[in-house]
């Protein structure tokens, strides 16, 4: 994990996950499957507003981000949606935030964006989590943004459902 990657790169980046980096396939498998059905952004809002009340989510690498309201909207906004490759897969992920970012991992360190604003920002993390999806697993991707200001906390930012099934590549 030396070299930072370029700051572009981190959906890229995904294709090259495989099941070994989360886990054993048996741990993978059970990890990847979630306890949620969610179809729609009424019942993501409910579910992401349930888990907010419950404090800070923390992924396996040790990372603890909060889930703002701002962040609720941000996540199930239209622009969020058109991000993920499937407006299914997204919700299934958004509505099972809690237990796919705990087994997150950041297996890499990236560059800020120098075309976006980032005044206040110490760093934007990229973590990567597996999701069972119609006979798949996916790779999704969260985007945390992590504050320079004291009090302010890191915020989970972003979550993206990739296409690409990593349990060819055990």
């Amino acid at each position: 994990m030396g070299i930072k990657q370029p700051w572009d790169s981190s959906s890229e980046k995904a294709k090259e996950l495989k099941i070994s980096d989360f886990g054993t396939p048996e741990e993978v498998r059970e990890m990847a499957q979630m306890p949620r059905t969610v179809k729609n952004r009424e019942e993501t809002v409910a579910i992401l507003k349930q888990i907010a009340k419950n404090g800070n989510l923390t992924s396996k690498s040790g990372i603890a981000a909060s889930l703002s309201g701002k962040s609720i909207d941000k996540i199930v906004s239209e622009q969020a949606l058109h991000q993920s490759f499937s407006n299914m897969a997204h919700w299934q992920a958004v509505g099972n935030i809690d237990k796919l970012f705990s087994n997150a991992i950041e297996p890499w360190k990236f560059d800020l964006n120098p075309r976006k604003n980032n005044e206040n920002l110490e760093n934007r993390r990229y973590l990567y989590a597996p999701m069972e999806y119609r006979g798949h697993i996916l790779p999704i991707k969260f985007t945390v943004k992590e504050y320079k200001q004291k009090g302010i906390n890191k915020r989970l930012y972003s979550v993206e459902a990739i296409n690409i099934d990593i349990w060819a590549k055990k």
